[in-house]
């Protein structure tokens, strides 16, 4: 039995189709329990961007997941944020994104960004527990907190429209929105630990372990998320590919983009070449996960590529004169809903399958083990692809 970090979708079972039925399952729920309570605040919001042009509508489930998200985000870190008095926001959310682009300065950007997080970004002090309703002024200081974390930065690209809209309905409106949230985002928290508990057990526990592990590391917003975000991130995966799903359908090339933790050989062992989409793999391992997809693929026209962690995703946007290609990423529960998001806004056409547990040495363990995917949940993504493409 592999050792479970934080969480497992594959604890005490044979595989994680279990997890895929229940959490498939939940996510009709929650889009359903959205509709009837924050469904009309979310066709205001449509109407409010087609009527001043601010975008290309998009599926409504993206934006229930957005003021989901919302809730959920400023339920775990508004206090933190708000007590926040002076931070470079700027700076930092730019050198997020340079660590990114500039992958030989990454080390040092990370290693100033770990110290100016524990000093800058997070209070030395516990938050309270009561959160209060946000203004418009609050939500504003606390987005810019997002953008700096770099763990947050697309939904803060989301939130600030939100704030925009919210701004124009006068304040008694605003206010009953927010509450409509605040009772959404409670539903939620107690509902998805009924029903995703069971793969989240070793969450609080990590992380009051482990705390002082991360105290100046760059990763310790990502490394010590609560249990309710990683049965948001859970449910937002659903979402999102519910929602991306058509888009995916209809590309005509598949790329699916895994993490370098599923490598069967430390990294120094690989034999994968370095190549411009990330690193290809050789083969060299038979029992090796990503060799094993290698083989996949050559079965199912679809390539492989290991993607290193903050890998600069505009690679992967629509290319005039070239095919239009479809990605289908995966990573841990923490990081790949946000990677979902950046992939939309560079017009990625993307679905998600989520690693069954996490074992990275870099973020996760001293000495780092093999991760997996749930290939079954990568044949249903490809065949959704098939089925459609053989009915045109």
């Amino acid at each position: 039995m592999q050792e479970t970090i934080t969480y497992s979708l594959v604890e005490r079972r044979k595989n994680s189709e279990e997890y895929y039925n229940a959490v498939k399952a939940f996510a009709k729920e929650v889009l359903d329990k959205a509709s009837e309570s924050i469904g009309p605040d979310v066709n205001e919001f449509i109407t409010y961007i087609k009527e001043f042009k601010l975008e290309e509508v998009r599926k409504t489930e993206e934006y229930i997941l957005e003021l989901i998200s919302f809730g959920i985000l400023w339920y775990t870190y508004g206090n933190a944020a708000l007590e926040v008095k002076h931070a470079p926001f700027i700076t930092l959310s730019r050198m997020a994104e340079w660590r990114k682009k500039h992958q030989k300065l990454k080390q040092a950007i990370d290693l100033f960004r770990g110290i100016m997080t524990t000093l800058v970004l997070l209070p030395k002090k516990e938050r309270t527990t009561e959160i209060n309703l946000p203004t418009i002024e609050q939500i504003d200081k606390v987005c810019s907190w997002f953008e700096a974390t770099g763990e947050f930065r697309e939904e803060a690209l989301r939130f600030i429209r939100w704030r925009a809209f919210w701004s124009t309905i006068g304040h008694d409106r605003f206010e009953q929105k927010l509450k409509s949230i605040a009772l959404f985002t409670r539903w939620f928290e107690s509902r998805s630990l009924e029903v995703l508990g069971d793969y989240t057990q070793n969450v609080e526990s990590f992380i009051e372990k482990s705390q002082s592990r991360y105290r100046w590391r760059e990763d310790r917003i990502s490394c010590t998320r609560t249990r309710l975000e990683y049965h948001l991130n859970m449910v937002g995966a659903e979402i999102m590919n519910l929602a991306f799903r058509e888009d995916f359908v209809n590309t005509e090339i598949t790329s699916v983009l895994v993490p370098g933790c599923m490598r069967g050989r430390p990294f120094e062992e690989c034999k994968a070449v370095k190549v411009k989409e990330g690193l290809k793999c050789q083969g060299c391992l038979p029992k090796c996960k990503v060799n094993q997809l290698r083989e996949m693929g050559k079965r199912n026209n679809f390539d492989v590529y290991i993607i290193p962690h903050a890998s600069d995703l505009t690679l992967w946007a629509p290319k005039p004169g070239r095919q239009r290609q479809g990605v289908i990423a995966s990573a841990c529960v923490t990081t790949l809903v946000e990677g979902g998001w950046e992939l939309k806004r560079y017009g990625v056409p993307a679905q998600c399958v989520l690693l069954d547990y996490s074992g990275c040495k870099k973020h996760w363990h001293r000495d780092g083990f093999p991760t997996q995917l749930n290939v079954h949940e990568l044949k249903r993504i490809l065949n959704s692809k098939s089925s459609m493409n053989a009915c045109l």
